[in-house]
């Protein structure tokens, strides 16, 4: 991992450090108690954990864990200013990490960037030993130390998270959808994310950044059968989505604020062993101060399964009616580049761009297949056609290869085609050539936001070797 931005596949390798890797699924049929409602969709949310290094002595469990890790490496990045050049670095990455059973995870980390080849403009600002300036220069820079920190479980009456998000989405996706804070490469905050679950009641809170005023998000849901009855059949089947997103825009760059909020229900229409398929309405809204609100809405179905394989699949289809200043999944993949320019790379921000009213059909598939002795596979698409001509593309896919020594990440997010596109690229792989000894690649494209609110587009690329424990 170098640290640059659009390495969005980082919520695939979310690092736990358990004793093997395993496909993991992140649905209500984790829930510890009865009560706690259906989340419905989650083959997206499935994560390709590190292995454990091979030899290691912790097998997982009741008790404490220590890991520790050490990357170090080259890597090419833009100096940032438009018509700049290409600086190199040398990369350290060091890494400590304390778990205690399934349910306390904290892992500490620093991105250490050492300018090593200074191209104009040059640069007089860094810290004692090249020490990259803009990695370190605001106080949300400081969330990257916080590589992750989980108390609790999902599903479980009290689940907190902090981390950075990569594909991060709340509930259906209606506001915040695959976003990911990782992109801009002169700003590192952590997210966090806040869950309760109690009766027939799920409330999430999430920020995109917890040391500063930017997205701010929340959703209750509501399971009517659990809070009208105590029959098992009549539990998550009538579910009831209130959602509210903010982002203050006071961080990473200033951009105009945005504020939405949506309604919607999930209607379960069968509910089998290895399938359930939903029915689906929302409405949604986008309020501002110098203009009426805009309104939208949206009907579809989502099926969420396993097959006798095991592999996991679910697929989403919605049709949708917006337009104007709001639409569905305004907080999407890009938005910390649509903060700037909502397409291409010096357009309106997306708080102000407004789009032709009329209909858009949305489709999302996710899959998970494979097991620690088998190839681990897993991919995700998500794709909007605006009836104007635009589509709007997210691909994300990573694999392991048995035995958990090759890995590769990739995600490639493709907005505004047929209009202004814009586009990201990344993509990271990882060899273990020994038990705690490894190598790692990785490239991509990188945006940085220019002082008059436009994004100038360049390449990084970096290799380097790791070494890493686990006792």
């Amino acid at each position: 991992m170098t640290g640059a931005p659009l390495f969005a596949l980082l919520a695939l390798v979310s690092t736990q450090y358990e004793a093997s890797s395993t496909v993991e699924e992140v649905t209500s049929e984790e829930d510890v108690s009865s009560s706690a409602p259906a989340q419905g969709a989650s083959v997206s949310a499935a994560r390709l954990d590190e292995p454990a290094p091979p030899g290691s002595s912790h097998t997982g469990g009741e008790g404490f864990g220590f890991s520790g890790q050490l990357e170090v490496g080259g890597l090419s990045l833009p100096s940032g200013p438009r018509d700049g050049g290409q600086d190199f670095f040398a990369r350290v990455y060091p890494s400590l990490g304390l778990t205690h059973g399934d349910t306390f995870v904290l892992r500490l980390g620093a991105n250490l960037r050492l300018r090593m080849v200074d191209e104009a403009p040059k640069r007089e600002d860094d810290y004692s030993g090249g020490l990259r300036h803009e990695d370190w220069d605001d106080l949300s820079d400081l969330g990257q130390v916080v590589r992750m920190l989980r108390i609790g479980q999902e599903g479980r009456p009290f689940f907190l998270r902090i981390e950075p998000f990569s594909e991060e989405t709340l509930g259906r996706g209606y506001l915040v959808n695959r976003y990911s804070n990782t992109l801009a490469p002169d700003y590192h905050p952590a997210g966090g994310s806040l869950t309760f679950v109690t009766g027939g009641l799920r409330a999430e809170v999430l920020a995109s950044d917890v040391l500063a005023a930017r997205i701010f998000a929340g959703e209750a849901l509501l399971d009517i059968g659990r809070m009208g009855s105590d029959d098992a059949k009549h539990f998550d089947r009538y579910l009831v989505r209130l959602s509210a997103a903010h982002d203050a825009g006071r961080a990473g760059g200033t951009t105009p604020n945005l504020t939405l909020a949506s309604v919607g229900g999930d209607i379960a229409l069968y509910k089998g062993e290895r399938l359930r398929a939903w029915a689906l309405l929302g409405g949604g809204a986008r309020f501002t101060q110098a203009y009426s609100p805009d309104f939208g809405g949206l009907l579809g179905v989502a099926f969420e399964g396993q097959m006798a394989s095991g592999t996991q699949l679910s697929v989403t289809l919605q049709g949708r009616k917006q337009g104007g200043r709001f639409r569905f999944g305004m907080f999407g993949s890009d938005y910390e580049l649509g903060r700037f320019s909502g397409v291409g790379l010096s357009e309106t921000p997306i708080a102000d761009e407004e789009l032709p009213s009329g209909f858009a059909g949305y489709l999302e598939v996710s899959m998970a297949k494979g097991n620690p002795n088998e190839l681990l596979l897993l991919g995700s698409v998500a794709a909007q056609y605006f009836g104007f001509g635009r589509t709007d593309v997210d691909l994300s896919a990573g694999f392991e290869l048995p035995g958990g020594k090759t890995r590769a990440l990739t995600r490639v997010v493709l907005t505004g085609l047929g209009d202004r596109p814009r586009y990201l690229a990344s993509l990271e792989v990882r060899q273990r050539i020994l038990n705690h000894f490894y190598a790692w690649g990785s490239g991509g494209t990188v945006h940085f936001p220019q002082p008059d609110g436009t994004l100038v587009r360049g390449v990084t690329a970096g290799a380097g070797v790791g070494l890493d424990f686990q006792r």
